[in-house]
């Protein structure tokens, strides 16, 4: 982050520059999630391996997550024009096996129209960050007291409905989670457009980009929680509430080993 320069012809060529290459890598990251997910989704034994071997995808997912802190905290893999795009890669293809097995248990037709939403959702809020005439990148303090006062209200509706019950109490706790997301997605498009108190640097496009990607991720991952528990024993009956589109091939998967009943076990 640094201040802004002078406002000189060159440096808004370069910021629109930045901005621009920025938004087409963020929309390459959704265009290639999208395909590898619905792959993994749709070819019966990409599902059903990612569906027995979750823990792979575990693997994965902590891996890209000790890759971004380095990509973070090192800048000469995100400077060096060698390893910063392979290092990107590495981060975003990680992460996208990481998911795998939540996609794999999802209907298909609700995990295709909540990407749909969550993507229209993300640009929605770049672009209001883009215009807004609040310069959040200055006024960071407010950010982090709203994003505090969100994680105190998301963690009681939660704990009220995992110890009452409460009704739609989980839907509330996640709205609480949302509102923070998505403040925090105009934030980085102001970083990101320039113009503001702190901006990001112009060759940090990488960075930028994966920074999108899990500022929509976060968004997406709240889809997954109506999704059926194929492997769960205690859930007999798979998930239903909140399913926009219902499909006749739910109970196309064949039983588990743990499904199977013996002569000892009913």
């Amino acid at each position: 982050m640094a201040d802004i320069p002078e406002k000189s012809s060159y440096y808004k060529k370069e910021r629109r520059k930045f901005a621009l290459i920025t938004y087409l890598l963020t929309a390459i990251f959704l265009i290639l999630a999208l395909l590898q997910w619905a792959t993994f989704r749709f070819v019966n034994f990409l599902r059903e391996f990612f569906t027995s071997y979750h823990w792979l995808s575990c693997l994965f997912f902590g891996i890209g997550l000790i890759l971004l802190v380095l990509f973070i905290f090192f800048e000469v893999l995100r400077f060096n024009k060698m390893v910063n795009w392979l290092f990107a890669f590495l981060i975003f293809e990680c992460i996208v096996l990481g998911i795998a097995p939540l996609v794999a248990r999802h209907y298909k037709y609700q995990f295709l129209f909540s990407f749909l939403i969550w993507t229209v959702a993300l640009a929605l809020f770049i672009v209001c960050g883009s215009f807004l005439p609040l310069d959040l990148t200055l006024d960071v303090v407010v950010l982090f007291v709203l994003a505090v006062v969100s994680i105190i209200g998301a963690i009681y509706f939660v704990m009220l409905y995992i110890v009452a019950n409460v009704a739609y109490s989980f839907i509330i706790a996640r709205c609480f989670i949302v509102i923070s997301i998505l403040m925090f997605v105009m934030y980085h498009a102001q970083i990101i457009n320039g113009g503001r108190f702190a901006e990001m640097r112009t060759k940090d496009y990488f960075l930028a980009a994966i920074i999108l990607f899990l500022d929509f991720l976060l968004l997406y991952l709240f889809s997954f929680q109506v999704a059926p528990k194929w492997s769960d024993r205690c859930d007999g009956e798979r998930s239903k509430n909140l399913v926009l589109f219902t499909e006749t091939t739910t109970n196309s998967y064949p039983p588990k080993w743990w499904r199977t009943s013996t002569k000892d076990t009913p």
